[in-house]
């Protein structure tokens, strides 16, 4: 009972009962209302009929009004096949009776109850479901009217008509049968559908509850399918996949730095542990341990700055698209901050910067502190790697609704080889190697990580001694103005 497959189907099932339960009630009732009073309208068209039929009859035989055999067998014409019919004379004496030539019929010669013929008397007419001792035995739908006579204006007897309830029951019954049959019908449809919809239902639901468990195991790779559906469901399946992609971001980014953190800190801590256990046991004499300590402290320096950096990537792998496209800066204006942050080293390298910007603001989308952080790599590696005394370019065009950064220095060439590794974690091409000794390989490799949380481009070119670093971000939309 805990599968809500099952408890879906156990309700539309229930429901559908209940209702096809309110409306077999509420047509038996209609049905059987409308059955009485079409079996009471029948006996009563009866007996005005044979009362039409016995004035007839006494208008042109006034003489004879009470010839037994022809009352009897005009008694025998009127009376519907379904109806008992009886008249009765003037006191109340059964004289015909449609049923005369069967057998059990002891009708003739018995007398209408006084009460019902008072009725007749003064009302003219009796319409009941009753029993009436000696003729009607069985409850029965009865009807019954005087016959006025001709000669005198009084009445010359009675008419009564009556039909069992049994056969109008019966026919009831019959019509319930058949609704019942075909409403169980409907159900067993109505069932199946169920089934239908609620295995669609539940089918999702299924597959969340079996990835949850892949999940719990470490496989973060798994999906639910996406069927197309615009229900809740449907968003359940899609905020369960974001979830999935979060997750699987989230390891990816651990396995990634605990990676790193072992890939570069294995070289440096064994250096330490190397000379800090030789001073310890005397393989390093006294005298060169002050050199060796220098060795320490700048490893133990590098291992800093590389702590850093892997918490500054974490940080930027995390970065949220959805809070980036929120958020709008002046671009130029972050470029001028940029430039100051590196002023130091292009005054001491004797380098000169040729800005080409727009002189209105460049509003564009993105966190502006990984932005800066991004410029101030760029800038910082131009002004490392150009040559002394040459010229820094930067440049900011708005094209395609992108606002397009440019950056180039003059210096060596990066091998059309290297171009390709520039931005992996950890890269430094040879001539790096030789001019940044404090480097531990990250820079570009943030750059990139920025960019991509981001969801932009950034690009290398790198020929005949000038390289330039492209990157894009999408421009801010335009505000409207209010008057």
């Amino acid at each position: 009972m805990n599968s809500v497959y099952l408890k879906n189907c156990l309700f539309l099932a229930g429901m559908v009962l209940l209702s096809f339960l309110v409306f077999m009630i509420s047509f038996a009732i209609i049905i059987r209302g409308q059955t009485i009073r079409e079996q009471q309208a029948g006996l009563e068209a009866n007996t005005s009929a044979a009362v039409q039929m016995y004035n007839l009859f006494q208008n042109f035989n006034p003489n004879n009004p009470d010839d037994h055999e022809m009352v009897r067998h005009l008694t025998g014409i009127v009376a519907l096949p379904q109806n008992r019919m009886m008249v009765a004379n003037s006191r109340g004496i059964v004289i015909a009776c449609s049923y005369h030539n069967e057998p059990e019929c002891t009708h003739i010669g018995t007398v209408l109850p006084d009460d019902l013929r008072s009725t007749l008397n003064t009302q003219g007419v009796f319409s009941s479901v009753t029993t009436i001792p000696g003729l009607v035995d069985t409850v029965s739908y009865v009807h019954a009217q005087p016959i006025w006579g001709y000669v005198d204006e009084t009445h010359g007897g009675y008419v009564l008509a009556a039909s069992g309830a049994d056969a109008v029951m019966a026919e009831w019954g019959a019509m319930v049968s058949m609704f019942l049959l075909v409403a169980a019908s409907v159900l067993l449809m109505a069932i199946i559908l169920a089934m239908i919809v609620a295995r669609h239902q539940a089918a999702p639901l299924r597959e969340m509850s079996l990835a949850a468990s892949k999940f719990a195991q470490g496989e973060f790779g798994i999906r639910v399918k996406d069927s197309g559906r615009e229900d809740e469901i449907g968003e359940l399946a899609l905020a369960f996949n974001a979830m999935a992609d979060h997750l699987e971001q989230s390891e990816s980014m651990r396995r990634e730095f605990v990676g790193n953190v072992s890939h570069e800190l294995k070289t440096p801590m064994t250096s330490i542990t190397g000379f800090a256990q030789g001073m310890l046991d005397g393989t390093i004499p006294s005298e060169k341990h002050r050199d060796y300590l220098e060795i320490v402290a700048d490893e133990t320096r590098r291992l800093s700055r590389l702590v850093g950096r892997m918490l500054e990537i974490s940080r930027f792998q995390a970065l949220d698209i959805r809070e980036i496209q929120n958020c709008e800066f002046d671009m130029t204006e972050l470029i001028r901050r940029g430039l100051l942050g590196v002023e130091n080293k292009i005054t001491s390298r004797a380098l000169d910067v040729s800005l080409n910007l727009p002189e209105d603001p460049v509003m564009v989308l993105g966190d502006s502190d990984s932005i800066m952080q991004v410029v101030y790599n760029l800038l910082d590696n131009a002004a490392k790697f150009a040559y002394t005394g040459s010229t820094i370019e930067i440049g900011l065009v708005r094209k395609s609704g992108k606002a397009h950064i440019t950056i180039k220095n003059q210096g060596e060439t990066i091998p059309p080889d290297e171009q390709s590794l520039i931005f992996n974690r950890f890269h430094k091409n040879d001539k790096a190697r030789s001019q940044d000794k404090d480097g531990i390989g990250l820079g570009l490799y943030i750059v990139k990580t920025i960019m991509n949380a981001h969801r932009e481009e950034i690009y290398v070119r790198s020929e005949k001694g000038v390289t330039e670093f492209l990157f894009t971000l999408t421009l801010a939309p335009k505000k409207k103005k209010t008057q």
